[in-house]
């Protein structure tokens, strides 16, 4: 049978000319990435503040075309995407580790609504914010020593 029958058989495409298709991003490695990893930090710093690509561009000296080009090209996402899953992160933290409301935590990642929050969560997470808290909640030592057996 000729390579070009196997591949067929095999369902592989044999005119490719590069590995490139079959390449995962996430494996790569991160040198070149600087412009992504520089809006990300900015991002992270402040996951409160309200979300504009515009004045994000201009801080980077950068239109907005290119900054969802360069970025999506370096992170294989948008800012935006990038914003949420960070402030997600954030969020989980949060209802593991404090006894603050949900709405409280929504604020303080940046979400003004706490459904549109809920949504977003849920949509990363599989749960909404108090399944997750139920579900993951770290527990406390109250008394001082070690959990009766």
């Amino acid at each position: 049978m000729s390579p070009a029958g196997t591949a067929r058989i095999a369902l592989v495409d044999d005119a490719r000319s590069t590995q490139a298709p079959y390449a995962d991003p996430a494996l790569m490695p991160t040198t070149g990435r600087d412009f992504s990893l520089g809006v990300k930090r900015r991002l992270d710093q402040d996951l409160a503040a309200r979300y504009d690509l515009s004045a994000l561009a201009r801080e980077f000296h950068v239109s907005t075309r290119t900054m969802l080009r360069r970025f999506g090209d370096e992170a294989g996402e948008s800012p935006l995407a990038y914003l949420h899953k960070a402030r997600v992160r954030r969020a989980a933290h949060l209802l593991e580790a404090t006894d603050r409301t949900v709405t409280d935590i929504a604020v303080e990642v940046g979400y003004r609504d706490t459904g549109t929050f809920g949504g977003i969560f849920a949509r990363h997470t599989g749960q909404r914010p108090r399944e997750y808290r139920a579900r993951f909640r770290r527990r406390r030592d109250h008394g001082g020593g070690s959990e009766p057996a």
